[in-house]
């Protein structure tokens, strides 16, 4: 356990506090597998995020970066231990919204799916399957461009529904990708916001253990949920708080011109 993560949990023993303390409304800079174990239990009310790309960068490998088995992606060998923490800290009528690319490797389309597996042997409950269709993806050669990716909606109980009144809401989603945010990947804001919206309510906590740019917080922001992001780059958590400081202030100025 890292330094951050022994020191967080000291201060738990020595007194008593909510995780809305030390946790609610902040980016955290550090491995999500040292930081959500010093989370209460059932503190969570909705989890939105898409994890680092398969072989996307060394710094989300550990030892020989193949944990498990190569099919599940050097990167993304973390998504099983990050989703047991998870299990743990949603509460019971809490959503966990994960969203995956469709890639293509050397054993074949069908990673996301090996996810998926091994998260529903750990007791997750797979209650819904989103398809984000990218109306403008980066063109391939030699093979059919891909334009969707996953968002497998979880739950820790069978008997699960929408915080919010749903009308005819298809499970197929059009929005554009986001351009890059200097070096770091974004996702379309569409894609949390129509997450936010449907499985939380005002004030609720919305986490991102791999917040990337900020995407996810900004939108709780913006929804008036309260966030929790973590980030093991520093460059992702650095872009995520300026993301988050600029909302504050777009905010601000909106309060003030609805109070003139």
């Amino acid at each position: 356990m890292s330094k951050m993560a022994i020191d967080i949990e000291n201060q738990y023993n020595q007194k008593t506090l909510s995780i809305s303390d030390n946790f609610v409304n902040q980016i955290i800079c550090g491995d999500c597998l040292e930081i959500m174990p010093t989370f209460p239990k059932n503190c969570i009310d909705l989890v939105v995020t898409s994890p680092p790309y398969f072989n996307i960068q060394k710094k989300y490998q550990r030892g020989t970066g193949y944990h498990y088995s190569k099919d599940f992606g050097e990167p993304l060998y973390i998504m099983e231990d990050a989703s047991q923490e998870l299990l743990r800290i949603l509460k019971d009528d809490g959503s966990f919204c994960l969203n995956l690319g469709f890639s293509y490797g050397e054993t074949g389309v069908l990673r996301p799916f090996y996810i998926v597996k091994r998260l529903i042997r750990q007791g997750w409950i797979c209650i819904d399957v989103i398809i984000w269709h990218k109306n403008n993806p980066v063109p391939l050669q030699g093979r059919l461009t891909n334009a969707f990716e996953y968002i497998f909606v979880f739950s820790k109980s069978p008997v699960w529904s929408f915080k919010k009144q749903i009308n005819y809401e298809h499970n197929v989603w059009t929005f554009p990708v986001e351009a890059r945010i200097g070096t770091v990947a974004s996702f379309p804001e569409e894609l949390p916001k129509k997450c936010i919206e449907f499985m939380s309510r005002e004030n609720d906590i919305v986490l991102d253990p791999f917040v990337g740019s900020g995407t996810t917080c900004v939108v709780a922001k913006k929804l008036n949920r309260k966030y929790i992001g973590i980030d093991i780059s520093q460059e992702c958590c650095e872009v995520a708080k300026r993301r988050l400081s600029d909302t504050k202030s777009i905010i601000k100025k909106r309060l003030f011109d609805e109070y003139k």
